[in-house]
């Protein structure tokens, strides 16, 4: 499978005649430059292996689901040419999308000059990281001019994004007056059978003399580890992430500390 000429491009994809003759326009303006565009078959593309950037689920699945909706890539990703297969510097996610959502070709900004490995990491990085911000009140009167829920859901954005769902107020816990809120979670009954285990042998293995109530920044922390687990099994039920935080436990039990053994008191 080679890379196809401006010549051969006509059909691929949805591109005709006119893009053809589009494609060579671009590719003279680029001709003093070591940049090119081509349409470049997915197959001749390859990932970076190692990438600091990451997509959740949920985001990939959007991205997927638009491409399909738009039927080609609407941002055009960058890649460095090696012979006749291309690496991808920038829109590994878009490129990887575009073939989960059945597309055989995609368009390519590519370079063909001979870059170093620190050169090829430095644009990966820049890529990246050089994306600007979003003005907030902007961003909502945006989000507010399009009035079709599938659009909307297209957009990639939501009323957690925009800010518009506040977090809950805790008040925090003292000494004095102390407030109980109770969170329970729902678990079947071969779940909770594990859960209460679980519960049994680390009771045992960190018992005291005392029970003390817990800090209110351990709190925080258990809910950044059922956000951490939530985001990366890629779920939503708060009872199935705390399962995962289970597994974690379990195999880390044995390194809770165990209280030092009672000395027997002497007798006079």
């Amino acid at each position: 499978m080679e890379t196809q000429t401006l010549e051969q491009v006509s059909g691929v994809d949805g591109l005709d005649v006119n893009a053809v003759d589009s494609l060579a326009v671009v590719n003279e303006k680029l001709a003093a430059s070591s940049l090119r565009i081509a349409v470049v078959p997915i197959a001749l593309c390859d990932l970076l292996e190692k990438n600091a950037r990451f997509m959740r689920i949920e985001q990939y699945r959007r991205l997927v689901d638009n491409i399909k909706r738009d039927g080609c890539l609407t941002s055009v990703p960058f890649a460095v040419r090696h012979g006749e297969r291309y690496v991808i510097l920038s829109g590994n996610h878009r490129v990887k999308a575009a073939r989960d959502a059945g597309l055989t070709d995609v368009l390519l900004l590519y370079t063909d000059r001979e870059l170093s490995h620190a050169q090829q990491v430095a644009i990966q990085l820049a890529h990246n990281a050089i994306v600007g911000q979003d003005d907030l009140a902007i961003l909502r009167e945006l989000y507010d001019e399009i009035n079709d829920v599938a659009l909307k859901e297209y957009s990639g954005l939501d009323d957690v994004l925009l800010g518009r769902m506040e977090p809950p107020s805790l008040d925090p816990l003292s000494e004095k007056g102390l407030e109980y809120r109770v969170v329970s979670i729902a678990f079947l009954p071969d779940e909770v059978e594990r859960a209460e285990t679980l519960f049994t042998r680390a009771l045992e293995q960190a018992s005291g003399d005392a029970t003390w109530v817990n800090r209110y920044g351990d709190y925080d922390r258990f809910l950044d580890a059922l956000t951490a687990a939530k985001s990366a099994a890629g779920v939503k039920n708060t009872a199935t992430a705390f399962g995962l935080l289970l597994d974690l436990a379990e195999k880390h039990l044995d390194e809770i500390p165990r209280p030092a053994p009672k000395k027997a008191k002497e007798q006079k």
